[in-house]
């Protein structure tokens, strides 16, 4: 669980707040987050952390882990950011030989993770993203895929042919030989150079509920949105 940026476009509100622990519909972006991996099944959850890091660690020990006693959990301290690849590298030891989940706690989606497992395995990916192309973060589309639904590389700002990714994906161990020692991008760094070489990378696209919280308006947003859906239960922290 990626929770360790600093959320500058977010501020004032993580001015003193990581945005990780910031409210949406009555709980913390990173509860929600949380609750989603655990309704898919998973029973380790580790949670990287830099800015505000303590606030974040104390979250997890007094309020994550009693709210769900199945699970364990752990806090992986960063100095400095590392990114999402080095985040992920520093956890190689953590993580065992069976795919992994990767999230941002500050992305909020509907999509039931046991459809995206289910196509991981299906078309037997070295990993599988999440993403969507609702109309409403176009200007986000930088992921390009095949006709099969494959990534073939960014595109950088945006392509509206493209998709945007959702910010979750499920990994198989292999990734973390192919990432570098330090800070990296797991998406840049772990992917991209290999997809020349017969790497596969998946994209699950939803159609449901998805919000980017980066800036004060998106979360405006993100949270108008969500009480104008008929079912809420699906973004809300169990």
């Amino acid at each position: 669980m990626l929770a360790a940026g600093e959320g500058r476009r977010l501020r004032p509100l993580t001015a003193t707040l990581p945005k990780a622990l910031v409210s949406f519909l009555g709980r913390p972006l990173l509860d929600h987050a949380v609750a989603h991996l655990i309704r898919a099944g998973v029973t380790r959850v580790a949670v990287n952390a830099c800015y505000l890091g303590d606030q974040v660690a104390r979250h997890v020990d007094e309020v994550l882990a009693p709210a769900h006693p199945g699970v364990a959990f752990t806090v992986s301290r960063e100095e400095a950011l590392l990114g999402t690849g080095g985040a992920l590298k520093r956890l190689e030891g953590w993580l065992d030989e069976a795919p992994f989940w990767v999230a941002n706690a500050d992305n909020l989606y509907a999509e039931p993770l046991a459809d995206l497992w289910a196509h991981h395995r299906a078309v037997g990916a070295a990993a599988t993203l999440l993403v969507t192309r609702d109309p409403a973060f176009a200007e986000m589309r930088r992921l390009m895929r095949d006709a099969d639904g494959f990534l073939t590389g960014l595109h950088e700002p945006y392509d509206l042919d493209g998709a945007v990714f959702c910010g979750v994906q499920l990994a198989e161990p292999s990734l973390l030989s192919r990432l570098p020692d330090g800070p990296s991008c797991n998406l840049r760094q772990g992917y991209l150079p290999f997809l020349g070489s017969g790497l596969r990378v998946a994209t699950w696209e939803t159609r449901r509920y998805w919000a980017d919280t980066g800036t004060p308006e998106r979360l405006a947003d993100a949270v108008t949105r969500a009480e104008a859906l008929p079912d809420r239960a699906a973004l809300l922290a169990g």
